[in-house]
């Protein structure tokens, strides 16, 4: 009788990458690349874009000189590589990459650092579902230039390697690389690091404290962290703006000379508060279709407004509940908002889910009508995540809140778990709520009805103002300079006729620049007629404006003066403060 026949072991493909910087002023990355366990051909693949930032960005566009050893290469399309006639399942590559793009989603070497996220540098064996990773181990050794370190949230396997485990958590991981200055905190047990890149009129100190009570609120909500380990990455210099959340980590960017002011300090924090807050909205709670992901063409969904609106709309409410930012800041940020996207043509145009599904080339390539024509998922969605949180606390005698829809979405849909179907967040909000909320669907997300903020007023004991009751002349256009960038559409300036990239020279014949022009406006009243002398398209252009009024004074919200016991429990419960 014949044994079994036993069954080959089998071998798991894995990609090893070196990174080396020999000329950092070059703005070139080397990388070097051995690919083990596979066949007699594969395919290597660049993503076109990167998860939490919905715009294609083509990577494979930084690079040059890739070439193979231990097979034939040749290029399939703008971003794949196919190598064939594989001998022993190994081959090698080696290519540069130009980095020369300093922001939180794309690489950038200098001679003062280098920087990348997985997907901007590495590719990845592509499985036979063409633009998604096959299974493959994955390790990253770095060579720094001279004395510089390396700060990542992988974890190390050696000197200056790293290994992840799937390309989802290497695409996801930022690299620092450098001389940045490293703090350290512990919260519920678990470190966490602070690495500062550039320079500017920051207290580190301040930043790491109000870090550290941000993330024990966070954490405290859900009752715990998600991680045995997070970093923060912030880039200040006079250029740097933005943030981008990572599984287990995120980038900030701030302009070097923001921090003095308490208005922009507090405007930072919340920035770190809202990327930070990813570790649980987006990162883990998500939609079914954000991860794991296909890197080689746009993931739509129509829940943005859930991942980056409610996320806008936590981040001030996470500094109050902290103690780093006062009430009263939180309802100005607020009012600000509600001020700003309540006077947006756009949002009789377009609904957030029509704003989350066309990302991709709206608002991430938004042109000088997108004012008139779209809104943002981010700001819009804050304002519907208000009204939200209020009309479950009302629905529940103020038992329950959006907290408690976003406990449950971790719970039942958080990482690795698949992720939430499309609207299936809706639901989760009627179960907490206790209710159908068909009409809130129907009017504020896929349709585009004013918002009212009545249940918001009454749930929290609040009341709008004004600043002051006078007007200010409005011509219903945005300047850069003296050049038209955007027109309103309900603006007297665009039944003048005015038109972006119109540049003003003269005002009522007196020759104006980018320097005088606003207070030469100012000077004007509503219902004045003013003649405007442009050029546009390089010709000389003549129109007249009758000049509209807008209110002067910032719209104010504020408690009211007697709230009730209800409205003092919600004001506490939501803000973490008592009304006062």
């Amino acid at each position: 009788m014949l044994a079994p026949a036993r069954k080959s072991p089998r071998v798991r493909t894995a990609l090893r990458y070196t990174v080396s910087m020999p000329d950092p002023a070059s703005h070139n990355f080397l990388v070097e690349g051995e690919v083990t366990g596979v066949g007699d051909t594969c395919t290597l693949a660049f993503p076109v874009w990167t998860p939490g930032s919905y715009k294609l960005r083509e990577f494979a566009k930084n690079v040059s000189a890739f070439t193979v050893k231990g097979g034939d290469c040749d290029m399939l399309d703008k971003q794949r590589w196919q190598v064939t006639g594989i001998r022993g399942g190994r081959f090698t590559f080696r290519f540069t990459l130009y980095a020369d793009e300093l922001s939180v989603r794309t690489p950038h070497l200098d001679e003062t650092h280098g920087f990348f996220l997985g997907t901007n540098l590495f590719p990845y064996v592509e499985s036979p579902l063409e633009g998604r990773p096959a299974p493959c181990v994955y390790d990253i050794t770095i060579r720094p230039w001279r004395r510089w370190k390396v700060a990542t949230s992988l974890k190390s396997v050696g000197p200056n390697t790293w290994r992840a485990p799937d390309y989802d958590i290497l695409g996801d991981t930022p690299f620092e690389i450098g001389t940045h200055e490293v703090r350290s905190f512990t919260v519920m047990g678990v470190k966490h690091d602070v690495a500062f890149y550039g320079y500017g009129n920051f207290d580190a100190d301040r930043i790491v404290k109000d870090t550290a009570r941000v993330v024990q609120a966070q954490g405290k909500l859900f009752g715990g962290l998600p991680y045995d380990y997070y970093l923060f990455i912030h880039h200040i210099t006079p250029d740097s703006g933005g943030g981008l959340e990572h599984l287990n980590s995120c980038v900030c960017g701030w302009n070097s000379w923001k921090f003095r002011k308490e208005e922009d300090y507090q405007a930072f924090i919340r920035l770190v508060s809202h990327e930070f807050f990813h570790v649980w909205n987006v990162k883990r709670i998500r939609p079914a279709i954000l991860g794991p992901f296909n890197y080689a063409r746009e993931q739509y969904t129509r829940a943005l407004w859930v991942m980056e609106g409610l996320t806008q709309y936590y981040e001030r409410i996470w500094c109050a509940r902290a103690g780093v930012t006062p009430a009263a800041t939180v309802l100005k940020s607020i009012a600000e908002n509600i001020d700003k996207e309540d006077n947006r043509p756009g949002r009789k145009v377009m609904s957030l889910e029509n704003a989350s599904w066309l990302a991709w080339t709206k608002l991430y390539l938004a042109d000088e009508n997108y004012l008139n024509s779209g809104v943002s998922y981010y700001s819009r969605g804050a304002q519907v995540g208000l009204l939200l949180d209020a009309r479950i606390r009302a629905a529940t005698g103020g038992a329950k809140s959006l907290d408690d829809v976003m406990k449950l979405a971790f719970e039942r849909y958080g990482w690795p778990r698949p992720g939430f179907p499309e609207r299936g967040f809706e639901a989760l909000c009627e179960e907490v709520a206790g209710r159908k909320l068909a009409a809130f669907w129907r009017d504020h997300v896929r349709g585009t009805r004013e918002l009212d903020y009545t249940e918001v007023l009454d749930v929290y004991g609040l009341e709008f103002a004004r600043e002051n009751d006078k007007t200010e002349p409005w011509l219903g256009v945005t300047f850069n300079g003296a050049k038209i960038t955007a027109v309103h559409a309900e603006g007297p300036g665009r039944k003048a006729g005015l038109q972006p990239r119109d540049e003003v020279v003269a005002i009522n014949g007196h020759r104006v620049d980018g320097r005088t022009l606003e207070s030469r406006l100012e000077d004007s009243k509503p219902g004045d007629v003013i003649e405007l002398a442009l050029f546009r398209r390089e010709r000389l252009v003549r129109a007249r404006v009758r000049v509209a009024g807008r209110p002067a004074g910032k719209l104010l919200l504020r408690p009211v003066k007697k709230p009730n016991a209800a409205q003092r429990r919600n004001f506490r419960s939501w803000l973490g403060a008592r009304v006062r």
